[in-house]
């Protein structure tokens, strides 16, 4: 399993944004992180270790410090990870904290696919997107 960074390190782009919810911090998370709901109420980071941990709300869409409200996407497109994965290939959620990877976690979560983004110009690759469905 590889983990899966961010072109730019803490920068995501919200592409569109069809579900998403906006929490208080428990700890520090960074843009592009999956997170999950601790039983506080509160985002925390998501990993594929055990069954509590993998329970996924969606990505965060900003990096922020612990006690900061952080909006999260349940369900929608992000640009800006360094995908080398086909089109429509499966995202998971990896074993390590608040990161993607190209293989199950220990806990197999599948948290989006890779899709295609078209709005280059024609002749040119197109650039590969996350859509999120978590």
């Amino acid at each position: 399993m590889a983990n899966i960074a961010l072109a730019t390190a803490a920068r995501v782009r919200v592409v569109e944004s069809i579900e998403q919810m906006t929490l208080i911090c428990a700890e520090a998370i960074v843009a592009g992180a999956p997170v999950r709901i601790d039983t506080a109420g509160k985002f925390t980071n998501a990993n594929g270790t055990t069954t509590t941990e993998n329970r996924v709300y969606g990505i965060a869409s900003q990096s922020k410090a612990a006690g900061l409200a952080l909006t999260a996407i349940r369900r929608g497109v992000l640009d800006g990870y360094n995908f080398t994965q086909a089109y429509d290939a499966p995202i998971y959620l990896s074993d390590t904290d608040g990161t993607l990877a190209d293989a199950a976690g220990t806990v197999s979560t599948i948290i989006g696919r890779v899709i295609p983004g078209t709005s280059t110009t024609l002749g040119t690759a197109y650039y590969k997107l996350l859509l999120v469905n978590a």
